[in-house]
């Protein structure tokens, strides 16, 4: 299982570097993945890839979504757990360690993710991508939201991803 997992996820990083190099005009491209019943969508040029979890270390006194810190090829990055971050229980026959990390990237930091699953990396037209209908998810802001044929997907803002609720709510 975790093989076929790993091959997946390596897929996934090779289509994220073909994506981020072959960039067209009216499509954005998003990581789509999973946290219990619900998928969200990260825009793929903040992401640099894809982890199996490894040792995480806790932080004591960090907020209890930051899960802890990893060292990534001599990079320490923090890991937020956004099922956490999103108050959304954790089905107790769901094992942790089938659970992957995704390392993004802004201007000010680099951290990863705790999510579920990675489901895939889709291409959305504009005409795909509208204002989000809710203010926000759990202090977050929702980016916008993705029309699929059969479901909407919310892109999350990277940016506040990793950001403490006072930071969250400063400029409020």
């Amino acid at each position: 299982m975790l093989e076929k997992e790993n091959t997946k996820i390596d897929k996934i990083n090779n289509n994220i570097q073909t994506i981020v190099t072959n960039i067209v005009g009216d499509m954005n491209q998003y990581l789509v993945f999973k946290i219990g019943d619900e998928e969200y969508a990260l825009d793929v040029l903040s992401v640099q890839e894809i982890l199996g979890v490894t040792n995480i270390t806790p932080v004591p006194g960090s907020p209890i979504y930051m899960l802890g810190l990893i060292n990534l090829r001599g990079n320490i990055l923090h890991v937020i757990d956004l099922r956490v971050r999103f108050s959304i229980p954790r089905d107790p026959d769901h094992n942790f360690q089938d659970d992957v990390i995704i390392v993004l990237s802004t201007v000010e930091r680099r951290f990863g993710v705790l999510a579920d699953m990675v489901i895939d990396v889709i291409n959305v037209n504009k005409d795909q991508i509208s204002d989000a209908p809710i203010e926000s998810l759990s202090g977050l802001q929702i980016s916008h939201v993705i029309k699929l044929d059969d479901k909407v997907v919310m892109v999350l803002p990277v940016d506040e991803v990793v950001m403490s609720e006072e930071e969250l709510n400063k400029d409020k």
